[in-house]
């Protein structure tokens, strides 16, 4: 999808079209540019400028918050299309997906008009404002490459005829995949071109860089080394977290364990959709000034700016929000003494599918439980629950902790290119 953000928020708001708009993840003037329409990019605005920056560039420039949901409700909608057409489909990010069509189509130019015919699809069903790039070459490394060559709305076949005759004409950092440090080691070894790259010794970009140097070289050679991952096969997540660099306002305010609750809500939230459980939370918070003498209890280790970092081991795996919120509250009540925050992060690690055993209750001679299994545990697994429900139908703040009352927008919800979480995709293969 091409400007994805700008795109979907001047398909809602029809005002917005035509015109230069930046997508912020805030609106304060050191707030960053997440995403430029096509045309604030034309004009010189970039993704990753801060507003203040975006509005000197282009003065002319509507800005607006990003709307995480708005987003994943457009990706469902869009997926659900490209899902009809394959049985293999990897959601590689929320603005893009790899379709492996082989056996599908019987040659890349039906698989050009099916894809086609996809496009026109999202632009009657989804939205007339929404553009898409296609790329399609045998390989995942050269559709990618392929469908970044012509934005807005374009479409481009990478096959071993044509294959030279692209690759002379990108720069090395032009594809995924090189940055500005590979770049400078291929320089050095007298690469300046992805065509150079492709007709380099193998066995001399393996001495150099080792198995990537192999793989780099495959990629450009039209080998297949990454094939397409279906998404119901990608490996579950190794930690869910979320974090918030905190403003001012939010310590003068006394809401600091209200937005640590809120990111530890939302990180839970997440838990229970993959259906995971979580053995570990970690909870960092970052203090302005000086070092304010933090606990260094057993469990202490050195964390981002002037704070620290601390984590429990939960009794038993959890993925409720009263197990995970009480968790983190308490190592809050560690780390911080009334000092000036600027940063809180809460992670959740050590993650596992639930077992389907029931709890057993705690055996002791103080035990009056009637039941063989413990009734808490269930009761607030049954609570969390009712309140994703909740908050799926009636939005996000539908129903919340107590103490989370009144916070306003603090931590707000964020999403990521490379996040497809609360992407709900209806398929009809």
């Amino acid at each position: 999808m091409n400007s994805y953000f700008a795109s979907v928020e001047q398909q809602a708001n029809p005002t917005l079209r035509g015109k230069p708009l930046g997508v912020c993840a805030y609106l304060h003037r050191r707030g960053c540019v997440i995403a430029a329409s096509i045309e604030a990019k034309r004009l010189g605005m970039k993704v990753g400028m801060s507003v203040e920056e975006a509005r000197l560039k282009v003065p002319s420039a509507v800005f607006v918050q990003n709307d995480p949901p708005k987003y994943r409700a457009v990706t469902s909608r869009v997926f659900s299309i490209l899902h009809e057409l394959t049985d293999c489909m990897e959601h590689y990010s929320i603005d893009e997906a790899f379709l492996d069509l082989t056996g599908w189509y019987r040659d890349s130019a039906e698989a050009a008009w099916v894809l086609c015919q996809a496009r026109q699809r999202i632009k009657n069903e989804v939205g007339d404002w929404l553009r898409c790039s296609i790329g399609i070459a045998p390989t995942r490394f050269l559709a990618k490459t392929a469908s970044d060559l012509e934005k807005p709305n374009g479409l481009v076949i990478i096959n071993q005829e044509n294959l030279d005759q692209i690759l002379a004409r990108l720069e090395l950092e032009d594809v995924c995949g090189i940055g500005p440090r590979i770049k400078k080691r291929l320089v050095r070894l007298g690469i300046h071109t992805l065509l150079e790259l492709k007709r380099y010794p193998v066995g001399n970009l393996m001495r150099a860089f080792g198995k990537s140097g192999y793989y780099l070289w495959c990629k450009v050679n039209g080998l297949e080394v990454e094939s397409v991952t279906s998404s119901d096969s990608a490996p579950a997540p190794k930690s869910v977290g979320h974090s918030y660099c905190v403003p001012d306002r939010v310590n003068k305010e006394g809401n600091v364990l209200a937005t640590l609750v809120r990111l530890t809500e939302r990180a839970g939230r997440r838990l229970r959709a993959l259906d995971l459980l979580a053995a570990s939370v970690y909870v960092s918070v970052g203090f302005r000034g000086a070092d304010y003498g933090l606990p260094r209890g057993p469990f202490w280790s050195p964390g981002a700016g002037e704070g620290g970092t601390l984590y429990t081991l939960l009794d038993e795996p959890a993925s409720d929000s009263f197990s995970l919120v009480g968790a983190a509250a308490e190592l809050l009540r560690e780390l911080w003494h009334g000092e000036c925050v600027n940063f809180l992060a809460v992670t959740l690690t050590n993650l596992a599918a639930p077992s389907g055993q029931r709890r057993l209750s705690n055996v002791g001679a103080n035990n009056h439980s009637p039941l063989p299994w413990d009734p808490c545990f269930e009761r607030k697994r049954q609570a969390s629950q009712a309140a994703d429900f909740i908050r799926d139908r009636y939005g996000d703040e539908a129903i919340v902790f107590g103490n989370m009352l009144g916070l306003g927008d603090e931590a707000p919800d964020r999403i990521g290119f490379r996040k497809v979480e609360g992407v709900d995709v209806q398929r009809s293969l």
